[in-house]
């Protein structure tokens, strides 16, 4: 959609209001005074996906006086509870979001047709993994900026052919991966990035272990659920809805699981302190892992990956770690997560950032999310934007294909290829449920 700059609105106002002789009054709400918004600084958004998740990040987005929420799409229309909320008997989707944020906000079930509309400026998306690309494309197809959430997509190929569409397209992306505009990861980050740890040679990240394999059996599909469209491009499976609303990530169908899930996260920021947001791994040896014997979660029990970087850096990502990212260098060790920021010694995590260091500043103002809405309005690059939102990605999926087949396997960063294993890198990508294909 067209729009006019804020200076060029009050421009176009005054020099009308001269030319048919009219006193230059312009109204506050035009100026933006008196807590109201600009036209020119307003944006419409379409909120794709409304399970907790999305729900939360709307709910975000609606607390920003210049969004205004015109559109909400989920496939869940169903009446009562779902299992949302890991396990908690919660109800989402599409109609606890219009007693949210609007009964006349118009709804749908299928997220073409509110890619459609001309008046949608830009999309939440919070799907399941597995839809993460097609839609992705499809937003910014249709000229739509996006905040989409982590990780970027279910496989490699998918996360270089998104990155590519948007690059192509000039639209702003910014990806859900909110630990940058958190201070503490700001400031360990920082700490890490102007040397006061001495050289930092190795990294511990630790992630929550994934869902246990419960038996979970087939149930009815509920009146209002749409569930072919769930699916959509992953293979047909049984419908339930604990593993449907809250523990698809422990289904390989649709998501790589907690490496994907929380290492969007903590391999983001270990990848930011260090300088590797363009960078890669070289080699991913799997430590251990431990896979359930049944139940509905192929996903694994416990693991320990090893990632080898330039400069002899390693970066360990386990579940049997403490959450969080710990840096170890030649002069101490720091950790950060979302509760806490220590060092050993102390001093480190108390140090003075000066203005001529080299300094972090993800956002410009408010969080993550306003930071967004700062982003489309201004057009400067997002604080997790696609290229950075690609890396991170890549990495916990080549985590994920060591540890499945359990095998060193060897990575070019450059090319972004896996190295001599066909094998592996035919799990660069997958295979489709017709009639969905990725649009490269």
């Amino acid at each position: 959609m067209f729009r006019m700059k804020r200076r060029d609105f009050i421009k176009t106002i005054a020099s009308a209001s001269a030319a048919i002789g009219l006193p230059t009054i312009i109204p506050a709400s035009a100026l933006g005074k008196g807590g109201a918004v600009a036209p020119s600084e307003r944006v419409t958004m379409g909120s794709i996906g409304l399970g907790t998740q999305g729900t939360a990040n709307t709910q975000n987005f609606f607390g920003d006086k210049r969004v205004q929420i015109v559109g909400l799409c989920d496939v869940n229309n169903t009446e009562g509870p779902q299992y949302y909320g890991y396990g908690n008997n919660e109800t989402k989707g599409l109609r606890n979001a219009r007693k949210l944020f609007g009964m006349d906000i118009p709804t749908y079930d299928d997220f073409r047709e509110l890619l459609a509309r001309k008046d949608v400026d830009v999309v939440m998306t919070a799907l399941p993994d597995h839809w993460h690309a097609i839609v992705g494309i499809a937003c910014v197809n249709a000229g739509k900026d996006v905040f989409g959430e982590k990780p970027l997509t279910r496989t490699i190929r998918e996360g270089k052919v998104l990155r590519d569409t948007v690059l192509n397209s000039g639209r702003i992306w910014q990806t859900g991966s909110w630990q940058r505009s958190l201070p503490d990861f700001v400031r360990a980050a920082e700490i890490v990035r102007n040397g006061y740890l001495g050289r930092v040679s190795r990294i511990k990240i630790g992630l929550p272990s994934n869902f246990k394999a419960e038996v979970l059996p087939p149930v009815p599909v509920p009146k209002g659920m749409n569930w072919e469209m769930w699916q959509g491009p992953a293979q047909p499976s049984y419908f339930n809805p604990r593993k449907t609303f809250t523990r698809w990530r422990g289904v390989t169908n649709y998501s790589a699981g907690k490496i994907a899930d929380w290492g969007a996260h903590h391999l983001d920021i270990a990848h930011w302190a260090l300088g590797f947001d363009d960078a890669g791994a070289s080699e991913i040896v799997p430590e251990l892992v431990q896979w359930p014997k049944n139940g509905f979660s192929d996903q694994p029990l416990k693991f320990r990956v090893v990632m080898y970087y330039p400069n002899s850096v390693e970066i360990e990502i386990s579940d049997m770690n403490r959450n969080g990212v710990e840096f170890f260098g030649t002069k101490g060790k720091l950790f950060v997560s979302r509760e806490t920021l220590y060092s050993d010694p102390i001093g480190i995590a108390e140090t003075r950032i000066l203005p001529t260091e080299s300094r972090l500043f993800p956002i410009r103002s408010g969080n993550h999310f306003t930071a967004f809405i700062d982003s489309v309005l201004d057009r400067r690059a997002a604080v997790t934007d696609i290229g950075v939102a690609h890396r991170t990605n890549t990495g916990c999926l080549l985590a994920e294909i060591a540890y499945r087949l359990n095998r060193p396997i060897k990575w070019d960063a450059k090319k972004e290829e896996i190295v001599g294993d066909d094998e592996a890198a035919r799990m660069c990508d997958r295979a489709y449920s017709a009639p969905w294909q990725l649009q490269a």
